[in-house]
């Protein structure tokens, strides 16, 4: 038996005909090889009503006014082994995870974050 599905959210596709002998499957087999889903919960299975939701509110204006300090990529020009420059960037709420995981991973230390934006003590559940 061939059977073929996509990860882009296509439906699943069956052959039902035996690739031994060519005689066609009964129906309640047909009707359980139907019953698959995509890696996305598309498809004709159980889960095709249901869709994974972002954890993000919509039109979400709440930005951060972060203040880190990295450590300066031209050391070799500077007089000393290592010079620090201080930045300052505004960061949207939904990116502020990546954002302060960019500025580790580049040896950098926050030194201050404040809300730029929105009000503050704000529900962030999904409403």
């Amino acid at each position: 038996m061939f059977v073929q599905t996509s990860f882009l959210g296509t439906s699943l596709k069956t052959c039902s005909k035996c690739a031994a002998g060519g005689a066609r499957l009964p129906s309640s087999v047909q009707s359980l090889l139907m019953t698959g889903y995509d890696m996305d919960g598309s498809g004709s299975g159980n889960l095709n009503p249901r869709r994974i939701k972002s954890s993000g509110v919509s039109n979400d204006r709440r930005m951060f006014k972060v203040t880190f300090v990295l450590p300066s990529e031209s050391r070799v020009y500077s007089g000393r082994e290592l010079q620090n420059v201080a930045t300052t960037k505004m960061v949207p709420f939904t990116s502020w995870y990546r954002e302060q995981q960019r500025i580790m991973k580049m040896g950098g230390r926050i030194t201050k974050v404040e809300l730029a934006s929105g009000t503050p003590q704000r529900n962030v559940g999904n409403t």
